[in-house]
């Protein structure tokens, strides 16, 4: 834009909002390769009520560069997560000052974690938080292979409180 701010990204559906999430992914990290590194950061609209709407808003906006490392203690989004209970655990773990992130793969379950960090966003509107995230790619090990050496790409969320 003319004040050099990034773009809002709209996606409709899951694979859209999928796609939206990788296409981020890689715009962080090129953003992050540059001279000056910057971040991008994310805050989820929903333009529609969040329990039938799979059309959300993505507001970016640009930060200082993220330090997000996957770990054991992330929590994960799958096919069958409830989104409320994802967001109440998101929403417990800041509350408790603690580091939050979500490790997801394919369309449905990035839905849900995205409807559950906007949920999380209502969850602790009261205390003057905000939630934003950023969202990258990482190849980690999967459990659902029997391999040691196969490793598959997710998409880690990782949450900031402010």
């Amino acid at each position: 834009s003319a004040k050099g701010n990034p773009p809002a990204v709209v996606a409709t559906g899951p694979n859209a909002i999928n796609q939206a999430m990788k296409a981020i992914a890689i715009a962080r990290k090129y953003l992050l390769e540059e001279d000056k590194p910057t971040d991008l950061v994310c805050v989820p609209n929903f333009e529609e009520d969040i329990r039938q709407s799979s059309r959300v808003c993505f507001v970016l906006e640009k930060t200082r560069p993220v330090r997000s490392v996957p770990s054991e203690d992330d929590l994960s989004s799958k096919e069958k997560t409830d989104p409320y209970k994802l967001a109440g655990a998101i929403a417990g773990r800041i509350r408790e000052g603690n580091q939050v992130a979500c490790t997801t793969k394919g369309p449905v379950p990035v839905l849900i974690a995205v409807k559950a960090i906007a949920l999380a966003q209502t969850y602790v509107a009261e205390e003057d938080m905000n939630i934003k995230f950023c969202v990258g790619i990482v190849d980690l090990e999967n459990p659902e292979i029997r391999s040691d050496t196969v490793t598959s790409t997710y998409l880690h969320f990782h949450m900031i409180a402010k």
